[in-house]
């Protein structure tokens, strides 16, 4: 019995974030949440992009593990970019770790990392609703463990500049050219 009311919450779980995201999942410039950036300024994450293409994922700082991985992703997908002559590309990295990622220690790490502040934002979450309904929309799935540390998904994904989904990576083993596929199929539209 206890087995069946647990499958019975997490289907339920899944029917409300499916319908969640599908409300929003065409566009982040809908969001209502408020960010924090670096220069403790406060923002939206498309107005983050400064009218740019960007990649979005979200991260925290105490993270030894994938975080430090999905920013050397990135990284290659900037390359990969760069390589078919794509060099607009901004990246926003939104923390989820409300309590410990605040502006001045996101501004720290990325010196630490050595990420262009021109190219690279790291965003603050002003409140656990920011955080989670950014993840949802796009697709992130993290979980508080109480110690520290994040029990998290790694997604990857393109905004246009207006904030429209283009494409996402769901694991740091897939391939960007999904993504600049996306990228160039959405300036075509365009034109």
């Amino acid at each position: 019995m206890l087995f069946q009311s647990t499958i019975k919450k997490i289907i339920l779980s899944c029917v409300f974030v499916i319908s969640f995201q599908s409300a929003y999942a065409e566009s982040l410039k809908d969001l209502q949440t408020v960010w924090l950036s670096t220069e403790n300024k406060e923002t939206s994450v498309v107005s983050a992009t400064a009218n740019s293409y960007a990649l979005v994922a979200m991260v925290y700082t105490g993270c030894a593990h994938a975080c430090p991985l999905t920013i050397a992703k990135i990284q290659s997908i900037l390359k990969d970019f760069e390589k078919n002559k794509i060099t607009n590309m901004k990246v926003i990295l939104a923390s989820f770790d409300v309590k410990n990622d605040r502006p001045d220690k996101l501004k720290l790490y990325q010196a630490d990392k050595k990420l262009s502040f021109e190219q690279w934002k790291f965003l603050s979450a002003v409140n656990d609703d920011s955080a989670r309904e950014l993840s949802v929309v796009l697709g992130i799935s993290y979980k508080d463990l109480d110690d520290g540390d994040f029990s998290h998904s790694n997604v990857i994904t393109l905004i246009s500049p207006q904030g429209e989904i283009l494409s996402s990576i769901n694991n740091l083993n897939s391939g960007s050219e999904v993504l600049v596929s996306a990228y160039q199929k959405h300036i075509k539209q365009k034109r």
